[in-house]
């Protein structure tokens, strides 16, 4: 029974919020180098169990965290599908809690990680109070989640004490969210893919340049992280064009489309521009870092509006990319990174605005 537990509670949390956790990673481990990543997150450790400001923190983070568990449990029980597990009603008090209990500790997995270490770090450091605080609590929360739930499954006519909303952070019914929730949820693999390999290549650009950052090698960097970016623009395009072809018969005009791309890619390279500027060790002034982030985003439009050029297969798209990031890596060397990015989006709101209209009709040719 705990298998069956673990597969339909646990085992799609997580696959349903790979999303949350690609950018909880991103903020608490991808943005930092290794050692200033260690260091802080060392800095927290200690000041959660030796501050009751920092201890009455991390207790709010893990209450908050354990909501969305609750929450999500709590609907997956409500669902016809899940009906199977009404059978646990007819098992003894202590088994039916240790079940839940045991799926809780799993859905809790990263926060009693993190957790974990932190009381460990707290007792070597000689901070017993707020240390066994803090363990305690954790514990406590996995055991009341633990009852809920299975007062769900007992009493499922009883109202519940406490009503758990489950806030989504990107709502499926916002245009403009379409394509973020999109790559969270349908196209997850590929993103969490480009995304763990830009942390891996920006790590070791740090690593490589540990006390001064070369411009130039940024510049190159980058233009190999936009071009491994190209994957998202044709899946993005195949997605509106053919399983949201619904919309060209909706009053939206392609503006609106052209908005929904340059959202949805200038929020995707946030966490490059947020690394580059809290690792460049002052090398790199906020202007480059800021025209490198509107290059990558004005590249990545005109790799969106080359694929509504006529009979775009994969194979022409590809050598596109090649020959468009060889390109960038000459017009950087004599250009204004301000004017590369001008000169781009330029070109990609032109191609896309007229390209978009015709798309149909190019493609029926």
């Amino acid at each position: 029974m705990n298998g069956i537990i673990f597969k339909t509670i646990a085992a799609r949390f997580y696959a349903i919020n790979t999303g949350f956790f690609l950018v909880s990673f991103l903020l608490l481990f991808g943005l930092l180098n290794g050692k200033a990543t260690m260091e802080l997150h060392y800095y927290l450790m200690q000041r959660i169990t030796d501050s009751y400001l920092f201890t009455a923190g991390a207790m709010v983070l893990w209450l908050l965290y354990l909501f969305k568990c609750l929450a999500f449990t709590l609907k997956e029980i409500k669902k016809p599908a899940n009906s199977f597990l009404f059978a646990m009603q007819s098992m003894s008090n202590r088994p039916h809690l240790l079940l839940w209990l045991s799926s809780f500790l799993s859905t809790m997995a990263p926060m009693l990680l993190y957790g974990g270490i932190t009381v460990f770090v707290g007792l070597s450091k000689g901070n017993y109070p707020l240390t066994l605080l803090f363990a305690f609590w954790q514990l406590a929360l996995c055991l009341v989640s633990a009852k809920i739930a299975m007062s769900a499954i007992n009493l499922p006519w009883k109202k519940p004490f406490i009503v758990i909303p489950e806030l989504a952070a990107i709502s499926k019914k916002n245009l403009y969210a379409l394509l973020l929730h999109y790559s969270l949820s349908k196209r997850k693999r590929t993103f969490v893919g480009v995304k763990l390999l830009s942390v891996l290549i920006l790590q070791a650009m740090v690593m490589a340049n540990a006390n001064e950052i070369n411009k130039e090698s940024v510049c190159v960097l980058i233009m190999f992280l936009v071009a491994a970016h190209s994957l998202l623009p044709y899946y993005y395009v195949r997605f509106i064009e053919e399983d949201m072809s619904f919309l060209r018969n909706l009053p939206i005009r392609s503006i609106k489309i052209f908005l929904l791309y340059l959202l949805t890619y200038s929020i995707i390279f946030i966490p490059e521009l947020l690394f580059v500027i809290l690792n460049s060790n002052h090398s790199l002034n906020y202007e480059v870092a800021l025209a490198l982030y509107a290059v990558a985003v004005a590249q990545t439009m005109l790799y969106t509006a080359i694929q509504y050029l006529p009979n775009m297969l994969p194979e022409k798209y590809t050598m596109i990319v090649f020959a468009l990031f060889f390109a960038s890596l000459l017009l950087l060397a004599s250009f204004y990174l301000w004017t590369l990015f001008a000169a781009e989006m330029v070109l990609a709101t032109i191609m896309f605005l007229v390209l978009h209209s015709r798309y149909e009709r190019l493609q029926a040719v």
